[in-house]
């Protein structure tokens, strides 16, 4: 008999470790994935923007800015640069650059807009409509702390962390209402002015940015059993509930992503919506993971340069139709 019970506890220690724990692993943390995309080292695979539009929200960003500069470094017309911030410095990097390589500056557009708020998205689509062609929307912009704090428009938003002053503002920076609800509007304001230049063959693209913070988040995002689910994820508390809260509004984007492209499927003129994974990067959006120890420990085994980054979030934003719906990586769909 008790040959049978060291038998059977063996079987099952197997059984966890062969199917069990590789299964909660992809469910809650894909470590074979982000260990690929650690060093995985992407290069934008466009030679040229000649002749088009693109537009970056978040773009004072360590992603966005970059994001700007390899626009930039491969003929883009128009740059479009949205932010809260005072975005003259990104703007002038970008021209100092394309000086010193000897290549035409692209016409830049300084948006300053407050996402904080919906009259600030509002204003947004508002300046959308002197675009005449807009081929690559990036909808970057994103933060991300621990500390809890609610927006003007009543959405849970957090506080910026004193690692990054650099970033800092009056209001405090948003993570549902920001993350979430005021790009999800800002993409519907920009959905009618999505149009290829004549000189870009393939749909314009629309990009939201997503994260494997999801994967940490799923926990604690339980659905309750009466009221709104959303208000539900807004009125969160403090502690691992605000740590995931990133994770959280980034999930809720994703579905709207992939609804988005579902309606976008219909429509007369055809455009392609997609989901972009950069992959982590030590930032000034992630600069609050320094100070705990199991985020600190999983941005260290995570985080790469952030040019690669950007990349990634670059030829998200650059794919052809066969990306619409989908969840972009480096260089392809992700699985």
């Amino acid at each position: 008999m008790a040959n049978y019970v060291i038998i059977g506890t063996v079987a099952a220690v197997v059984g966890l470790l062969t199917y069990g724990i590789p299964i909660l692993l992809d469910e809650y943390f894909p470590w074979q994935r982000l260990s690929k995309q650690r060093t995985g080292k992407p290069t934008v695979t466009t030679k040229s923007y000649a002749g088009r539009t693109a537009l970056i929200t978040g773009a004072s960003g360590a992603l966005g800015s970059l994001a700007a500069k390899m626009f930039a470094r491969r003929d883009i017309d128009t740059l479009v640069l949205v932010d809260v911030m005072d975005l003259s410095a990104v703007r002038d990097e970008i021209l100092g650059e394309c000086k010193t390589q000897g290549k035409p500056a692209p016409n830049i557009l300084i948006w300053r807009i407050d996402m904080m708020t919906f009259k600030g998205c509002q204003e947004l689509g508002q300046k959308a409509r002197s675009l005449k062609n807009l081929d690559h929307a990036l909808l970057a912009a994103g933060l991300f702390s621990y500390d809890r704090k609610d927006s003007p428009d009543g959405w849970e938003t957090s506080e910026f962390h004193p690692s990054a002053p650099s970033i800092r503002i009056t209001n405090p920076t948003p993570a549902i209402q920001v993350n979430y609800l005021s790009t999800a509007l800002i993409s519907l304001l920009l959905l009618p002015h999505l149009k290829s230049s004549p000189s870009n063959h393939n749909p314009p693209v629309l990009t939201f940015v997503t994260s494997f913070g999801i994967y940490l988040a799923s926990p604690t995002m339980v659905i309750p059993k009466t009221g709104s689910y959303l208000k539900h994820l807004s009125n969160n508390k403090p502690g691992l509930q605000q740590g995931s809260q990133y994770g959280r509004s980034k999930a809720l984007l994703l579905y709207f992503a992939r609804e988005l492209a579902a309606y976008a499927t219909n429509l007369k003129s055809k455009v392609t919506i997609n989901s972009a994974d950069p992959g982590c990067a030590w930032t000034p959006l992630t600069a609050a993971n320094g100070e705990r120890m199991i985020p600190k420990l999983i941005t260290d085994l995570t985080a790469r340069e952030p040019e690669f980054c950007a990349a990634a979030l670059v030829n998200g934003v650059s794919v052809g139709p066969e990306g619409h719906g989908e969840v972009m990586g480096d260089f392809g769909t992700l699985e």
